[in-house]
């Protein structure tokens, strides 16, 4: 019963995040299809220096709820989920006075933009600012949710204020109106979003003390603070390519990378989604010495997300012709030269198979998470400059990659310390390349077919098409060959069904 309720848990919190990313991901396509490029260019680099803040920001506080959830006596969880609101809201105010150090240097930043753009990005960034200090406060809400064991309302907290966002970035361009209406739109939503938080966490939290234990703020601070520098430098892993492009290509290279380099949303929150319900479960085995237990949990975590976005990576990168074409394009915009650069970007989800930094953390290696987004973030930009000089955004693409590729074994042999494995052991290889093996098979096959033989075929029905074929293929062979089991087949028809909606956890 405990692992089937587990399973539910899991299975709700995969499902409101692949939802949610539905949204984004559609909030993105309306986004590309319905402004020009040159708007569309506008809004991206407002939205990656948002991004970009708020990772500053949140410095790893929001992650810093699981584990002294976990530590803390229940009594302390109200005061210290006060606390971390605290310090967001001050370290709000630091993103917004650095947004507008961006607005000051901008000229120099993009130089390789015309001035209307430029000017228009200064025009537009304090509005930047002023959603970055309404939203960084709230963002330990669904963190804060999970750790209380309230799955369905962390995914419901994301899904409406994933829905809030698409409306206000979409409504204005619906109706027509002015661009700088969609920032008013979004400081609407953020205004909403505080507010709303607020009230959410103040119904859900249990009572207690108002003050966490002597000397837990400086521990916060200790844990919280390599992590969130982590995530700060995970950002600028996220987003160097993009800097890389745009300092040495026009504003409409950067719209097209733009639309090219990005993981599939729907695949690349799943093994995040699973690391955020078990972060919680490493952490208590940890504590209590169950290394045996800690590592059956994530080797079992690993198979089965394994068995879910290996296939789906293969498959989106089989069509992504028809994806940049049948989705993205328009009759006035043409991003042809984007579909390399998303095949090539990718192929770094086949590696991204678990969420890495939920056993780190439980086992309270901020610091190494650190040095290892530092050696992502050097990696990423000797690899890339020089391969975007003289390749363009392919090979921007390609440094992305190769750079990924490095780091996934420095951090496989730092987890392996931790569980006390060589590294070949610290991920399930024989499942892994098994899936894998599979899953290339049919992607080649496919792709040979349809690349070869000349359908008439719209690229909408040939999509279809190809994805009807991959996954009945997928599904039928791995189930002869013993890769996909009954158990797997059980939870994925438990998924679709929705039960773990009405299901009690």
């Amino acid at each position: 019963m405990a692992k089937e309720s587990l399973s539910n848990k899991v299975t709700v919190v995969v499902f409101s995040r692949i939802l949610t990313s539905l949204i984004d991901f559609g909030t993105g396509v309306l986004i590309v299809r319905m402004l020009s490029e040159t708007n569309f260019a506008i809004l991206a680099y407002l939205i990656m220096i948002y991004e970009v803040s708020r990772y500053v920001a949140t410095l790893g506080f929001p992650e810093s709820i699981f584990y002294y959830f976990e530590k803390l006596a229940k009594n302390y969880r109200k005061a210290f989920a006060l606390q971390t609101f605290s310090i967001l809201f001050l370290t709000g105010l630091l993103a917004a006075a650095a947004i507008f150090l961006v607005k000051a240097f901008a000229p120099f930043l993009i130089s390789e933009f015309s001035p209307e753009v430029v000017e228009a990005i200064q025009k537009y960034l304090p509005y930047v600012a002023l959603v970055a200090l309404l939203e960084i406060p709230t963002w330990p809400v669904t963190n804060i949710l999970l750790a209380l064991d309230k799955q369905k309302q962390s995914g419901w907290y994301q899904v409406i204020t994933s829905v809030m966002s698409f409306c206000a970035f979409v409504i204005p361009i619906v109706l027509g109106l002015p661009f700088e209406f969609i920032l008013y739109g979004l400081l609407s939503y953020a205004v909403v979003r505080f507010i709303g938080s607020i009230i959410w966490v103040s119904i859900v939290m249990p009572g207690g003390s108002w003050k966490t234990p002597k000397n837990n703020l400086k521990e916060q601070f200790i844990f919280s603070i390599p992590l969130g520098f982590s995530a700060l430098v995970n950002q600028f892993n996220k987003y160097i390519d993009k800097f890389i492009v745009s300092f040495f290509l026009a504003e409409l290279a950067l719209g097209q990378y733009q639309v090219g380099a990005q993981e599939v949303p729907i695949i690349r929150v799943i093994p995040f989604a699973v690391g955020s319900v078990l972060i919680s479960r490493y952490v208590n085995f940890n504590l209590n010495k169950k290394r045996g237990d800690l590592v059956d949990l994530w080797h079992k975590s690993i198979e089965k997300v394994a068995l879910l976005i290996i296939p789906l990576t293969i498959m989106f990168i089989t069509v992504a012709p028809e994806i940049i074409s049948f989705i993205i394009e328009t009759a006035d915009t043409n991003y042809q030269e984007a579909i390399l650069p998303f095949q090539i970007y990718n192929l770094i989800i086949l590696i991204r198979v678990a969420h890495y930094g939920s056993i780190l953390q439980a086992f309270n290696d901020t610091k190494g998470i650190l040095r290892l987004s530092f050696i992502l973030l050097i990696l990423n930009t000797v690899i890339s400059i020089p391969l975007t000089y003289f390749y363009g955004i392919n090979g921007t693409a390609s440094g992305t990659l190769i750079a990924n590729v490095i780091y996934i074994f420095f951090i496989l042999k730092r987890i392996g310390g931790h569980l006390e494995l060589p590294i070949y052991k610290v991920l399930p290889l024989g499942i892994y390349f098994k899936i894998l093996g599979l899953s290339s098979l049919i992607g080649v096959l496919l792709y040979t077919v349809k690349s070869n033989l000349e359908l008439e075929l719209s690229d909408g029905q040939l999509l279809l098409y190809t994805v009807s074929a991959y996954l009945i293929s997928y599904l039928l062979l791995g189930t002869v060959f013993g890769i996909i089991k009954a158990s797997d087949w059980r939870l994925f028809l438990n998924a679709i069904s929705l039960r773990f909606f009405w299901t009690k956890s």
